[in-house]
């Protein structure tokens, strides 16, 4: 089964990894969110360490709801602190149960001290769409492209 698969087979190490630091005002986090059209940012202290995630349920539930000025917000006081990161041998499958389990759609990824970057939801799904479509792709192909044998009599 495709989900069985690990996650480093769609993860793009090659790709920019957005992230900003604990004392980023609200607003521009929310910001570079939107500059680079996606749903969390990484919160790192001092460019290396992972200290948090904020994500645009953090804007909605800790910001927007509770009446705080994104201007004068620090990511540090509204960020979801306790990051639940995965491998990128972690299956897809795995990936999708915690996601499911932990009610989130976004999950770093890292071996040991090497930050990948992260995955989220709709990546996980997008790719099983695109492996699901190929997949029937080369089945109509199977049966369209070969000839039948020709039977006598």
């Amino acid at each position: 089964m495709a989900l069985e698969r690990p996650i480093s087979e769609f993860l793009d190490r090659t790709g920019v990894i957005v992230y900003t630091a604990p004392e980023t005002p609200v607003q521009q986090a929310a910001e570079t969110m939107s500059q680079h059209n996606i749903g969390s940012l990484l919160i790192m202290e001092d460019h290396e360490s992972l200290v948090g995630i904020f994500s645009e349920r953090d804007l909605l539930n800790r910001v927007v709801s509770e009446g705080r000025d994104p201007t004068a917000t620090p990511v540090r006081d509204v960020m979801t602190d306790d990051v639940i990161v995965v491998s990128d041998e972690t299956s897809r499958g795995e990936a999708l149960r915690i996601m499911q389990d932990n009610h989130i759609r976004h999950l770093p990824v890292a071996n040991d001290e090497t930050l990948y970057g992260i995955i989220s939801l709709r990546d996980i799904l997008q790719f099983e769409k695109e492996m699901q479509e190929q997949e029937i792709k080369q089945l109509r192909q199977m049966v369209y492209d070969k000839p039948y044998p020709a039977y006598p009599g």
